[in-house]
């Protein structure tokens, strides 16, 4: 072993270290010299070789094939070619080994020895079926996240012809890059993931998983672990092996938290202090664990107001609201309408093989209609239409929030009527609308295309509404 002394002289740890080293090595350790005669064979290595050390230390591995010891040396393989090499080796007992031999060189190339690390194969397989079964989980995880993620990506493309749309689009665009929160606020059915999407789209992170979350359609006793995820046994009826929360999900991209104005107290704190730290800590585990994700938040609640009334942490609002984003309702992006409502009747007459097409009185009867509940109140009208054929009259049917330029009835008259009435609420509400659609006509002189514009809605609609309400044009009024 004189060689390896002077080998091993000129590091840090001596020689004898060393051995205690090679000795408590998982890995079956073997050194031979130059050329094959074997100098050191560690315990573990005997053990999975099969054979003692008196027959192995000072024996050229050319004669232990030869003596049947095993079918064929690595070793001898690796002196012969001067590289590293592996191999499967069986030894006489009949077990399988995996061995890498490396060959050691001197500062002028010349071999001195090798070094050979010996595996039982039984071990590599357990090791190699555990590692694929890990790539396997790992997969269907991605998977499943990459399909949570791509959920209804075709039905959300982003129409903006309005100016207000279009400049938000530009400053997402530019936000996009950054790690910022985002703070979407806006009413129902404005379009508030499509834009969360649109931003993880534009985001560094584009690649990496996109989990959306409705806070409001989670049950309050499955938020905390849903959010967090929970450790196995952490309560009755758990996954025998936990579960990751939506911020492991998310880990390196982005989660989008809508509806968080819903969101319960108790989880408002947990939340804040993932947001700060980027830590999260399972339901019955005792570990943290390091996340990385861009968050998005939306909410079509005036979250100022809740946190005044308590509902509310005034220091998750503050820690939110890094990038806040108004989106105005439909009614206020009049250059929208017909666009979208076009893109959805492309959509569903693909899906249902139908034909359907907007005629100009239809564009502008959809212009004016008000629509309290926004993209979606369109979208649903639009597959409605494209279903069932007779329903297109219901674009002529919409009820239309009068414009308030216009004139309408003052307080007095309303309470006059009020005060007079006595039958049940349908009943009160045809007498106003009588008398406001009378009042119209008279001060229009009865031209009933304007007057149909200012209660915004279709000519053909004003005429039933006349004869169900019982309006007639005096005779001699022009």
């Amino acid at each position: 072993m004189a060689e390896s002394q002077r080998l091993f002289k000129k590091t840090t740890i001596s020689f004898d270290q060393m051995i205690d080293v090679l000795n408590n090595s998982s890995d079956g350790i073997m050194v031979t010299d130059h050329l094959g005669n074997v100098t050191y064979v560690s315990p573990v290595a005997y053990q999975n070789m099969g054979l003692p050390e008196s027959e192995m230390i000072g024996r050229n591995v050319d004669d232990l094939v030869k003596e049947g010891r095993y079918d064929h040396s690595v070793v001898m393989e690796a002196i012969i070619k001067g590289e590293r090499t592996t191999g499967i080796v069986t030894v006489k007992e009949g077990n399988r080994v995996v061995s890498t031999c490396t060959p050691i060189f001197d500062e002028n190339h010349k071999m001195v020895m090798t070094v050979t690390n010996v595996r039982v194969e039984s071990l590599m397989d357990k090791y190699l079926d555990e590692l694929n079964s890990v790539k396997a989980k790992s997969r269907r995880y991605k998977s499943a996240i990459e399909y949570i993620g791509s959920l209804d990506k075709n039905r959300n493309a982003i129409i903006a012809e309005s100016p207000s749309m279009i400049e938000i689009l530009s400053y997402l665009e530019k936000v996009a890059w950054t790690n910022s929160t985002v703070y979407l606020q806006g009413e129902s059915g404005t379009g508030k993931e499509v834009l969360s999407r649109f931003i993880h789209n534009e985001s560094q992170r584009c690649n990496e998983p996109f989990i959306p979350v409705n806070c409001a359609a989670i049950p309050t006793e499955l938020l905390e672990s849903e959010f967090f995820g929970y450790e196995k046994g952490a309560f009755s009826g758990a996954l025998t092996k936990g579960k990751p929360g939506f911020f492991e999900m998310a880990d390196t991209g982005t989660l989008f938290l809508d509806e968080i104005g819903d969101m319960p107290l108790n989880l408002q704190t947990k939340l804040l202090r993932t947001i700060e730290s980027g830590e999260v800590q399972r339901l019955g585990g005792t570990n943290l664990i390091k996340t990385d994700v861009r968050l998005i938040v939306a909410t079509n609640k005036d979250l100022a107001l809740k946190v005044k009334d308590g509902s509310f942490r005034e220091d998750l609002y503050y820690r939110i609201n890094v990038i806040p984003v108004k989106i105005p309702p439909l009614r206020e992006r009049i250059e929208d309408i017909v666009p979208i409502a076009e893109h959805f009747i492309s959509q569903f007459n693909k899906k249902y093989d139908t034909g359907l097409s907007l005629t100009s009185e239809m564009k502008k009867t959809l212009e004016a209609h008000s629509w309290p509940g926004n993209i979606r109140e369109l979208r649903n009208l639009i597959e409605r239409m494209v279903i069932v054929p007779g329903s297109i009259n219901d674009i002529a049917e919409l009820t239309i929030a009068v414009p308030t330029s216009e004139p309408v009835l003052d307080s007095t008259a309303i309470q006059e009527k009020v005060a007079q009435h006595s039958g049940d609420l349908k009943s009160l509400v045809k007498a106003v609308e009588k008398e406001y659609i009378t009042k119209l006509l008279n001060e229009k002189e009865w031209r009933i295309n304007e007057i149909a514009d200012i209660l915004g809605i279709h000519r053909s609609m004003l005429y039933r509404k006349m004869q169900e309400l019982g309006i007639q044009k005096k005779v001699g009024v022009k």
